[in-house]
């Protein structure tokens, strides 16, 4: 594990970290990214969007922007919201469309830059990001 990455909320997904949101997955909700910036993101949970910190927003527009991610009722990416400060974003591979119902494989691996990933299928890879919720959020009102 590399020495240089920091490994709490808001920065890097720590393997252990990483096991134990995916151990959670009836705490799991799906929720909707409302805006990334840099460092940040705006994330809309229920009628609420709530401010976290994320140092990994550029790897976050990139699995994002690869239009592999399955789509959920709304026509939005799906992104889960995890327990222990972990967003998750399933991802197809290359030339794949993900399933509908992909199975949950506990094993978690490391990218390169020290952030935790789990494959749930041959065909695509789930991206964990660490978040860290900030004081800010505003209610939505339409």
């Amino acid at each position: 594990m590399s020495k240089e990455n920091i490994y709490k909320p808001g920065h890097f997904v720590h393997f252990i970290q990483a096991r134990h949101a995916l151990e959670s997955i009836s705490s799991w909700r799906g929720v909707e990214i409302d805006e990334i910036g840099e460092g940040f993101l705006k994330i809309k949970v229920a009628d609420k969007v709530i401010n976290f910190k994320c140092v990994e927003t550029t790897r976050l527009r990139e699995v994002l922007d690869t239009g592999r991610v399955p789509r959920n009722a709304s026509g939005d990416n799906f992104v889960i919201l995890a327990p222990h400060n972990v967003l998750i974003i399933p991802c197809a591979n290359e030339g794949k469309t993900f399933p509908d119902a992909a199975p949950v494989n506990w094993s978690i691996s490391k990218l390169e830059e020290g952030c935790a990933q789990y494959s749930p299928t041959t065909d695509g890879k789930w991206h964990l990001f660490s978040i860290a919720k900030t004081d800010k959020s505003e209610s939505t009102t339409s």
